[in-house]
């Protein structure tokens, strides 16, 4: 049964029945939403409307919640992600210079 559903009556705090919930999960191929993963259990909704935007899966779900559904910070940790990898700029043949488009230091040979 899927995460949310209430076993007494049969629909889930939102209204949703197992067949409701059966069917766009058909429409996804029984595939996450985000990320495309098998079996998703978690019904999402929009906490502004209260609308159903799709079927999860538990770190998707989990991961929408940890960034309070904002798309500014979503926005914020992808532009993250993707400034903070270090790249090796030739500075002079054959010397090498390991930067980040971003502020920090380069990662400890160490680690």
């Amino acid at each position: 049964m899927p995460r949310g559903l209430d076993d007494r009556n049969d629909h889930d705090r939102d209204g949703w029945s197992p067949v409701e919930f059966e069917e766009m999960l058909a429409a996804q191929q029984g595939r996450c939403a985000i990320c495309g993963g098998r079996d998703p259990q978690h019904l999402d909704h929009d906490r502004r409307t209260g609308w159903v935007r799709g079927i999860l899966c538990f770190n998707c779900n989990g991961g929408l919640g940890q960034f309070r559904d904002s798309p500014e910070l979503l926005s914020e940790a992808i532009t993250y992600l993707k400034g903070t990898t270090w790249h090796r700029v030739l500075i002079h043949p054959g010397v090498f210079q390991m930067c980040s488009p971003m502020r920090g230091r380069p990662p400890s040979r160490s680690s």
